[in-house]
């Protein structure tokens, strides 16, 4: 009687050739439940793949530890744009975590287009880390054929993510602020659409109210936001909102949740002849030196360890290609550490 062979394999479980190899050759690209398939279709028919040295191909010359070659960053939604240095550590973490390992992590920004490239294929990629704020349909669809990560909140719910402990930062910044004697606080944010910025500001709302201190509310509507489109006339718009505040309802204590932000907030206050540092004070979020050089005074930030954050990531994405049957809501958690104003006396 005639030995199976792949091809019948694949028949019996309805999928092609190609997808036995990878699971044979324990290759990423095959989701948990194809590789059910194809492990029941080898059992009942009893198949046996032959030793690695005596496969034809590639693979052969791969042990199951080093076929994992290839990892892609991938950004979208301004990820690049707006923040390079804090994806740019994110990255080198990933990078150096993945070259101790033999393997090669490559950086793309999505921003504009609107479908992924031919190459980020599960014949060229093994895993991605997906750095933005929405899946969108075309990055939903190579999400299911390619392991993947998320570095970010993000709308989605029930798929991998790298949280950087969104909430922490929030809670970090109002203690801080209230140490410091601030009776009236308030947050400054242009980008509604961003999960992360949200889920910081309403943390630091709550974490105010908790203290019983006072939280003034200082937003731009949904018309305002349409209406200032540019960001810094976004911000420009919401600095004039807070000085035409009655003196003694006016907030001193300032939350920005990012660097972005905060860097545009300074010239605008200094275009309303308001002086950060001395009529307010400003705690920021993600420590990016690219935003705070040439700020004077430099406000405290919030450090959310972007370089470990990346080592991390690529070490929760490689188990996750490892083990098709981990947790897909697998989620790491970064402790956010203040980083105070070289300023302060």
């Amino acid at each position: 009687m005639k030995a199976p062979t792949m091809t019948d394999v694949a028949q019996l479980a309805g999928v092609s050739h190609a997808t036995v190899s990878r699971v044979v050759n324990g290759r990423a690209g095959v989701n948990s439940e194809t590789e059910a398939l194809v492990r029941k279709a080898m059992a009942d028919l009893q198949y046996l793949a032959p030793p690695t040295e005596n496969r034809p191909g590639k693979s052969a010359r791969r042990s199951k530890s080093d076929a994992i070659r290839h990892i892609a960053l991938l950004t979208f939604d301004r990820a690049l744009t707006e923040h390079s240095t804090f994806v740019a550590s994110i990255y080198e973490g990933a990078r150096r975590a993945a070259s101790e390992q033999g393997i090669a992590v490559s950086l793309l920004s999505l921003d504009d287009i609107d479908t992924v490239p031919d190459w980020i294929h599960p014949d060229n990629i093994d895993g991605l880390l997906l750095h933005g704020l929405r899946s969108r349909a075309y990055l939903a669809r190579t999400a299911d054929k390619i392991p993947s990560l998320w570095l970010t909140t993000h709308e989605d719910r029930g798929v991998n993510a790298v949280l950087p402990g969104n909430r922490q930062v929030g809670k970090l910044a109002a203690e801080w602020l209230l140490e410091r004697g601030h009776e009236r606080v308030t947050t400054l944010s242009i980008d509604p659409g961003n999960a992360s910025y949200e889920v910081r500001t309403e943390s630091f709302q709550d974490s105010v109210r908790q203290q019983g201190a006072r939280f003034v509310s200082c937003r731009l509507t949904a018309s305002e936001h349409t209406r200032e489109a540019h960001p810094e006339a976004r911000m420009q718009f919401l600095v004039r909102k807070w000085k035409t505040k009655e003196k003694s309802e006016r907030p001193t204590g300032i939350f920005s949740p990012s660097d972005y932000m905060t860097a545009l907030a300074y010239a605008a206050f200094r275009r309303e002849s308001v002086r950060p540092g001395k009529d307010l004070e400003i705690v920021s979020c993600d420590n990016e030196e690219a935003y705070l050089t040439g700020l004077f005074p430099r406000p405290t930030t919030i450090d959310l360890g972007t370089e470990e954050r990346g080592r991390m990531a690529f070490e929760l994405l490689l188990a996750r290609i490892r083990d098709p049957g981990l947790d897909r809501r697998a989620a790491l958690i970064l402790e956010p550490e203040l980083v105070l104003s070289p300023d302060l006396s």
